[in-house]
């Protein structure tokens, strides 16, 4: 039976190998993962079926992207800047869409 770390419910590796995963500096493959954690692929797959183990990987990636967010928006500001016809037809989506699902909420936080 697996020693709980945390209250997420999971076990040390568990953990480890969701945060290496997460990790967008690491780049290596499933394989190396598995080695550097010291599971077999097969524990890691059977991890990937359990609903606990998905749940706080889904978290980690979230976090790891919402921490990007700036930097990207900055990016993409950057080359609207430099006058990229691309990058300006998608600040100009997203901002729509941006715009459009607040005034969603908006609407309904008035009701």
């Amino acid at each position: 039976m697996a020693t709980k770390s945390n209250k997420t419910g999971l076990n040390k590796k568990q953990i480890q190998l969701a945060e290496m995963l997460a990790n967008p500096d690491f780049c290596g493959t499933v394989t190396q993962l598995c080695e550097q954690c010291g599971v077999a692929r097969s524990t890691f797959y059977r991890w990937l079926d359990q609903p606990e183990f998905r749940a706080y990987l889904d978290g980690l990636i979230s976090k790891y992207a919402d921490s990007e967010l700036a930097a990207v928006w900055k990016a993409l500001l950057r080359r609207c800047g430099c006058g990229d016809i691309q990058a300006i037809k998608l600040y100009f989506e997203l901002r729509e869409r941006t715009t459009s699902s607040h005034a969603g909420v908006q609407i309904i936080d008035d009701l």
